[in-house]
């Protein structure tokens, strides 16, 4: 079994295999314990396709990789370090040897103080050779004077004075006990404080029994004061380490800041702070500023280093002109002053406008870059635009303005003055009209089309014979009649009183009749009409004409009239959600078993900027740092469930089909059971197409092992590392954000970008289901709720658990990695 990583303690090594995978790491019961708050783990280490990854095992839990905490699973990679409750570890690869060494934080063992056996005596030999005093014989000197009484008394004074100073040296010596001090490094200066007071003779002090305070100083180090209690015993060593004071580092600063040291905020600055001695990632936040990373070299011993970083500005000078001078400047909707304008501003995207009366409003988006300058003009205001109303009868045309689809009449938009402009209006069923003028500046024109049609015949039988007849829902009288109808999609009914009625659609075409027949049946449910015969409760087309009953054909693909691409999906059975020992599965994909029976058809890929730019010629997706979002064939982002079931009504407006989502409360809910109108798929739906369709249950876009191989999608690659915390090592894709839509190659199904580039939104509502055996058949979650299903992963993505295609988001709001695709009901 081979080894896959050592794991390296203060207690020793050991070699684990991949059967020893997961390893858990926190509280008392983890395989690899660190102080922890409380028992249990708190991460958990795994191993899959042979990399090492780490996932925090609940949300609670804050494990620092590189000193970032992550929330979800991280790849590891040489010379990663993991702060994991109180302690700390490394991972070390060389020659392809993977180690990870527990490096603070453990238990380990502590080493006791040396044991020393007592000696009898300060010499070591016995009681028998301690010194031996000798009097000496006093002889006063030839010739001396002899002194008075009174010098004689002083004199005995001064000789019993030394002699008992003598006898309590003495004293001291023969009760005393003597003491090696050992203490590394050597202070500059030691003392024993006491009742008595201690003798020094080299490294050994001598001192009476009792309790004493040791004292002992070094530049640089922290001064040591130990309690010590001396006794009888003879030859006892006391040993002690300083250690060394941390060092201290000034940070001048021209403005306020907070300063991170390591990843944790250490202070403000300008000021000081106390640093380990050693290298620090320093970090300092400061407010107008772009942030100011160094590494910083701390010596210790308590000596005061300086640091005066160079401060980047983040911000720009911009100049705004304009001919003529003198208009209004609007920054993100804001009065700033008048142009010429000079102004400071904070790097990032703005929307810059300029007004002046008289002319036509400008507007922009500017992206300034920090400590660059920026020259905005002479802009040139244009003339106003003119105002153009379209109206047709009937209502619901299509118009067309110098060749650009504009809407649905009725209709009022602005159109460039004073250039002839031709106008176009057509509607299935009527004759094209045109019209071309042109407007004048501020002015308005009304263009008013009465649409001639496009008849075709159709010849309704029915019996009973007093049957009534309805058309599009109007009543048209006696079902026995010739109808001349414009040549577009009308529906038909046939009632009466007692009688199941009779429903179907036609289609009339100039020139080629129809026949649509039909018998009511007394008191039963209307049955559905055969494509080629008369018959009870059927349809059948007479000599010379198509049948009128399967107009709505199943092709392979569908365009709706904004060119939008569906391609058909055959009905399956699968199983939604992921096993429980899936590395990264989340708690939220239980696997239940489900059934697609109803034919469906969705987007092939997502709908980009300029496809949701014809419903809101208004809507912008913004950037990403300086990288925009906001070219047409990027995908729509920056808009939230709402924006998208909006976007589907108006697809279904125009092809008069019913609408999937209807307005309760101020807000859009999904219809149910869901019409054949333009939606969102259903999350299961998705997941289908996403893994099912085309062959087996994929785990990954690309397949079912790692690593991610060229080509596969737009995730989180090199290019990204400024625009997102965490990357895939040795991933290049291309695009640092979103890329355009089918950039790369379709899945086995025939759909683009289900995994990377954007996240999508799906029709369900948010639910967490438990675990279900029975089968759910066209699945979907429907009803007024905030928050709503977001599938697949997006050029954020680079974790174990987004890149995988069982992986289940949510959310509310706008977010610039999400969009969506468009599906319906075939039938």
């Amino acid at each position: 079994m081979s080894v896959e990583l050592v794991l390296k303690e203060p207690l020793g090594e050991r070699a684990l295999s991949g059967s020893d995978f997961p390893l858990s790491i926190g509280g008392a019961g983890s395989h690899v314990v660190v102080p922890a708050p409380s028992a249990g783990a708190l991460a958990w280490l795994a191993l899959h396709d042979g990399q090492l990854f780490v996932q925090p095992a609940h949300e609670e839990a804050a494990v620092l990789h590189n000193g970032a905490r992550i929330a979800g699973s991280t790849w590891l990679r040489g010379g990663d370090v993991l702060d994991i409750g109180g302690g700390r570890l490394r991972l070390r690869v060389d020659d392809g040897r993977r180690t990870l060494e527990v490096i603070a934080g453990a238990p380990g063992n502590v080493t006791a103080p040396p044991v020393v056996t007592a000696s009898a005596s300060l010499s070591g030999a016995g009681a028998e050779e301690d010194e031996h005093i000798e009097p000496v014989a006093f002889r006063p000197a030839a010739g001396e004077a002899k002194t008075d009484r009174r010098t004689w008394n002083a004199r005995r004074v001064a000789v019993a004075a030394l002699a008992a100073l003598l006898a309590a040296i003495a004293s001291f010596i023969f009760t005393s006990t003597p003491v090696q001090v050992e203490i590394e490094p050597a202070p500059d200066r030691v003392a024993f404080e006491g009742r008595w007071p201690a003798l020094r003779f080299g490294s050994s002090y001598l001192a009476r029994p009792g309790q004493y305070t040791l004292h002992a100083e070094k530049a640089g180090y922290a001064a040591l004061r130990a309690p010590v209690s001396i006794g009888p015993d003879r030859g006892r060593v006391l040993s002690y380490r300083l250690q060394a004071l941390p060092g201290r580092l000034r940070i001048v600063l021209p403005v306020p800041g907070t300063v991170s040291v390591d990843g944790r905020t250490a202070g403000k600055a300008p000021g000081e702070i106390t640093l380990a001695a050693g290298v620090h990632r320093l970090s300092i936040d400061t407010q107008r500023y772009l942030d100011f990373t160094t590494d910083v070299r701390i010596e210790g011993f308590g000596k005061l280093q300086t640091l005066e970083p160079k401060l980047t500005p983040g911000w720009a000078r911009v100049s705004i002109t304009s001919e003529p001078s003198g208009a209004e400047v609007r920054i993100a909707g804001q009065p700033r002053g008048t142009t010429p304008l000079e102004i400071e501003l904070d790097a990032g995207s703005y929307g810059l406008e300029l007004r002046r009366d008289g002319f036509k409003p400008w507007l922009s988006d500017i992206q300034v870059k920090a400590n660059q300058p920026l020259a905005v003009g002479p802009v040139r205001l244009g003339l106003p635009d003119g105002r153009l109303v379209v109206r047709s009868q009937p209502a619901g045309a299509s118009v067309t303005i110098g060749g650009a689809y504009r809407g649905r009449t009725p209709l009022e938009l602005d159109v460039r003055p004073e250039l002839a402009q031709v106008v176009t209006v057509a509607r299935d069923g009527y004759e094209t009209a045109t019209r071309e003028l042109s407007v004048g500046a501020g002015k308005s024109a009304v263009v008013e089309v009465a649409l001639s049609p496009i008849l075709g015949e159709v010849m309704v039988r029915a019996n009973p014979p007093d049957a009534q007849l309805l058309v599009d829902g109007e009543p048209r009288g006696s079902a026995n009649q010739t109808l001349r109808l414009p040549a577009t999609r009308h529906s038909l009914e046939i009632r009466r009183s007692g009688y199941a009625p009779f429903k179907t659609t036609v289609t009339p075409r100039p020139g080629l009749p129809q026949n649509v027949e039909a018998t009511l049946l007394e008191g039963v449910s209307p049955v559905a009409p055969a494509a080629t015969s008369a018959g009870a409760g059927s349809a059948a087309a007479g000599p010379g004409a198509a049948a009128t009953t399967d107009l709505v054909a199943l092709t392979p693909t569908i365009r709706t009239k904004t060119g939008l691409e569906l391609k058909l999906v055959p009905a399956g059975a699968f199983t939604m959600g992921s096993p429980r020992r899936e590395a990264g599965r989340r708690a939220n994909e239980s696997q239940r078993p489900v059934e697609l029976k109803r034919r469906f058809y969705v987007g092939v890929r997502e709908v980009t900027n300029a496809e949701f730019r014809q419903f809101r010629p208004e809507h912008r997706s913004g950037f990403v740092m300086q990288t925009t979002l906001d070219l047409d064939r990027q995908p729509a982002t920056s808009l939230s469930w709402q924006d998208a079931a909006a976007y589907c009504n108006w697809l279904s407006a125009q092809e008069g089909l019913a609408p999937a989502y209807e307005t309760k409360g101020g807000k859009l809910v999904a219809v149910s059971p869901a019409p054949n109108g333009y939606r969102l798929p259903t999350e299961a739906e998705w997941e289908w197409i996403a893994r099912g369709v085309g062959g087996g249950m994929r785990k990954y876009p690309w397949g079912d092992a790692l690593p991610v191989p060229a080509g596969a999608g737009n995730f989180a690659d090199r290019s990204a590392q400024a625009l997102v915390p965490l990357v895939i090592p040795d991933f290049d894709d291309g695009f640092a954000a979103t890329a355009p839509v089918g950039s790369f190659a379709p899945n086995p199904a025939g759909f683009y970008d289900l995994g990377g580039n954007v996240a999508e939104w799906a029709h369900d509502l948010y639910t967490v289901q438990p675990p279900a055996s029975s089968v759910a058949v066209d699945p979907a979650a429907t009803g007024e709720g905030a928050l709503h299903v977001i599938r697949g992963s997006s050029w954020k993505s680079s974790a174990v658990t987004e890149l995988r295609l069982a992986y289940r988001d949510y959310g509310d709001g706008k977010r610039n990695d999400v969009g969506f695709r468009i599906a319906r009901y075939a039938q």
